[in-house]
């Protein structure tokens, strides 16, 4: 939407364990109505002043648990059958203007920041007709990042199972050069063989 972009760190985030922390005693908006909307959400309520959750819908899809959790925080409010259409600010996010899905009417509403948690599709397709990939598109792997292929690895945000983190990402990257360089040596070592 326009202002996503360009507010990219600047108030727009995808991450409240990444991020939270800069919002302390702030007010934040978080997009989404599933699992992880409401695990960020969840999350933000310890560093925030005050959270709103815009959802597309007039009930949540996440999972009872977390909506019984969020339901019950005094600092989330909700805002039902919306979208968010424009983020605004400066230097930094300042507002939302949100649209109502029944009515089209829109809202401006004040916020320090936006948390972007309607889900995450990993960038695979590339590979889907080459590796194995669980249902949702991340790339299977062992524990040694192997994917279906012999001499093809996977690390980071790709990869079934990961934190999406950057440091997991790197833990990740660390792991699968190692096991391919060991893959390698196995080639060299058996071409040397003549096998």
């Amino acid at each position: 939407i326009p202002g996503e972009e360009e507010f990219i760190g600047r108030g727009v985030s995808f991450c409240a364990t990444c991020d939270g922390a800069f919002f302390r005693d702030r007010n934040v908006l978080v997009v989404g109505g599933g699992d992880t909307a409401l695990t960020e959400a969840l999350l933000l309520t310890k560093f925030v002043k005050k959270l709103t959750i815009v959802h597309r819908r007039d009930q949540l899809r996440a999972v009872k648990i977390l909506q019984e959790r969020a339901f019950k925080d005094e600092k989330i409010d909700f805002l039902w059958d919306s979208i968010p259409v424009e983020i605004k600010g400066d230097r930094s996010v300042r507002s939302v203007v949100v649209q109502n899905k029944k009515d089209g009417t829109l809202r401006e509403i004040a916020a320090d920041g936006v948390f972007m948690a309607i889900g995450i599709v990993p960038n695979t397709t590339f590979v889907r007709e080459l590796v194995r990939l669980d249902p949702n598109g991340y790339i299977e792997t062992d524990e040694n990042l192997k994917t279906s292929v012999e001499g093809i690895y996977a690390a980071g945000d790709v990869r079934k199972g990961s934190l999406k983190q950057v440091v997991a990402a790197s833990s990740d990257g660390a792991v699968a050069a190692t096991s391919a360089g060991e893959y390698l040596e196995s080639l060299r070592e058996q071409d040397e063989a003549g096998i």
